[in-house]
């Protein structure tokens, strides 16, 4: 996980780690360069506050967290020398050349979303989401794709997941919910229209929640229960198409279903071993 990510998803931070943390997001280009009376004359803190800070966020000291600030840096510069998130084609480049970029676009999306990813937040969810009565994902537009090929998945190991289209589908599925369920929310920016009034039912019934989006989504944060994030650097308006924000909830929905399959897995293969003849009645080569 990079510094970014690892400050924004601390957890139990005290008020002058918050500060730190805030500071640090700021001044991220600079922080190879500092020392910790630097980082700690900035941020208005002690020198002991910074290495709590530290600490907590699994460094050894200071200098830890300056080393994975350079890193971070040099891998995002890497990342954008190699390819353009939002028109990562242009307008001479034939058949060839955009797949090779698109292939690019693509292994730097993935790479980046597991760079973000809290692998005990994922088993989390995952634990949450498998041992629910339901599953109910609210989205829609393009992440509706992914919604659906997850929706999909569920179904080859017996688990129903509900994917409503639209306004009224949305607003009658969370009316109709029951705690015993569990939403799944995808938005890129966590901005979308729909999301606040059904967070607002979905908070009232005691529905546990998880969001997928870009870093910083989480705009309800009193509501949602898990926030998974994924790569964050497509702009939301300035792009050819959602090339890289789609790959990245694809991937990270992937890992999901992974991780439910593993948790009973034997179980699983049992099931869709028995379910083979059913589902697939081609005649077989001799």
């Amino acid at each position: 996980m990079t510094l970014e990510n690892s400050i924004r998803q601390a957890e139990h931070l005290t008020p002058v780690e918050a500060e730190i943390g805030a500071y640090i997001l700021k001044n991220l280009e600079r922080v190879p360069g500092m020392s910790i009376l630097d980082l700690a004359g900035g941020a208005n803190v002690s020198k002991s506050a910074v290495h709590r800070f530290c600490k907590k966020l699994g460094f050894g000291g200071f200098n830890d967290l300056k080393v994975a600030a350079a890193r971070d840096l040099a891998e995002a510069q890497a990342d954008v020398d190699l390819i353009d998130v939002n028109y990562p084609f242009g307008e001479t480049d034939g058949p060839r050349p955009i797949a090779k970029k698109l292939a690019m676009l693509y292994e730097a999306a993935i790479q980046d979303t597991y760079q973000h990813i809290d692998f005990t937040q994922v088993q989390r969810v995952a634990r949450l989401l498998n041992q629910a009565g339901g599953i109910d994902i609210y989205t829609h537009a393009h992440n509706l794709n992914a919604a659906e090929n997850f929706q999909d998945k569920m179904l080859t190991i017996g688990k129903t997941v509900n994917c409503p289209h639209g306004f009224y589908n949305q607003r009658a599925t969370v009316l109709a919910a029951t705690p015993d369920r569990v939403a799944l929310i995808l938005s890129y920016s966590g901005r979308a229209s729909f999301i606040r009034p059904i967070l607002q039912v979905l908070s009232r019934k005691k529905i546990p929640v998880i969001l997928i989006g870009k870093s910083g989504s989480n705009l309800y944060p009193q509501h949602i229960t898990h926030a998974l994030s994924i790569s964050s650097r497509e702009n939301l308006r300035d792009r050819i198409s959602q090339f890289s924000s789609h790959i990245a909830m694809q991937y990270m929905l992937d890992v999901l279903f992974g991780c439910i399959y593993n948790l009973d897995r034997e179980k699983n293969i049992a099931y869709l071993r028995a379910s083979i003849d059913f589902m697939d009645d081609r005649t077989q080569d001799p």
